[in-house]
């Protein structure tokens, strides 16, 4: 087994997610279904995200002066 799965990380929930970016729900969902946001874990009806996925996509998708986060994330998925 991998050692990096033995490491137990909590799970965010969606409302979770926002509080940590400082936006409302909505923009976590609207994100998520255009794709243009960082993939979470669907444990039955819910979506979950890792709080290390999360920082390596604010990572990926921090903007460069002149250049658009939301195009360069989705250019490169």
């Amino acid at each position: 087994m991998d050692s990096e799965w033995n490491v137990r990380e909590p799970l965010l929930n969606v409302q979770q997610v926002a509080d940590y970016l400082g936006v409302c729900k909505r923009t976590v969902y609207n994100l998520r279904n255009e794709g243009n946001f960082a993939p979470g874990t669907k444990i039955g009806r819910k979506v979950m995200w890792r709080e290390s996925v999360l920082k390596a996509w604010l990572e990926e998708a921090t903007e460069a002066p002149g250049e658009s986060a939301v195009y360069k994330f989705r250019s490169a998925g």
